[in-house]
């Protein structure tokens, strides 16, 4: 997990997330992950580069190699590149904005159903879902909390929650994020009288 994502943020996200409840009907789940998938096909990819490479030095140097260097090296070489290719900046590097960014998308919405959050009373769940490896954060709200926001606030708040991996510290700029959107929700979905907590704020959800 990033150092920014520490105990101490998960302290204040907490704190946060009570106000926001507090100050409305919202119930907010915020989930981060390392990945929101495991991308296999890099690895083999870099894995089978070196080793080609490292076969076509071999068999075209002017250098005299044992059979067993040549038959060793591609497999060393293979073996080097699957580890470097899972250095998650490389990894990164190899990965399209929109396959990133896709892939974080159906995590969140995987993670929406399998977390219950469409199964609040008033259908006003919304899940943010940041993931590292992709640099991408995504926000899915339920049918009730989507129609209650004009669309601008819900695009605003999209396209704040996509920066958030622009700034030196990820954490604070999703908790400043999260500061800003209070008083929205407040506005659109002012708290009620004798409202239930509906969603644990650290739900845990396995897939």
């Amino acid at each position: 997990m990033h150092k920014d994502f520490n105990q101490d943020f998960q302290t204040h996200l907490a704190e946060t997330i009570a106000q926001i409840e507090r100050a409305s009907q919202v119930e907010l789940v915020v989930v981060i992950r390392n990945r929101a998938a495991d991308y296999p096909d890099i690895p083999l990819i870099w894995g089978l580069c070196a080793g080609w490479l490292s076969h076509t030095y071999l068999m075209l140097a002017p250098t005299f190699f044992s059979d067993l260097e040549i038959y060793a090296g591609p497999l060393i070489a293979f073996g080097l590149g699957w580890v470097l290719a899972k250095v998650p900046g490389n990894q990164r590097r190899c990965l399209s904005r929109k396959r990133r960014e896709k892939n974080v998308e159906i995590l969140a919405r995987a993670l929406f159903q399998k977390g219950g959050i469409h199964h609040t009373q008033a259908k006003i769940g919304v899940l943010i879902l940041g993931s590292l490896l992709e640099k991408s954060c995504v926000i899915i709200a339920d049918r009730g909390a989507e129609l209650a926001l004009p669309a601008a606030e819900w695009q605003q708040l999209r396209t704040q929650l996509q920066g958030i991996f622009a700034s030196a510290q990820p954490g604070n700029a999703l908790l400043t994020t999260l500061a800003t959107a209070q008083p929205i929700f407040s506005r659109y979905l002012p708290p009620i009288a004798n409202d239930l907590n509906e969603l644990p704020d650290n739900l845990e959800i396995d897939l």
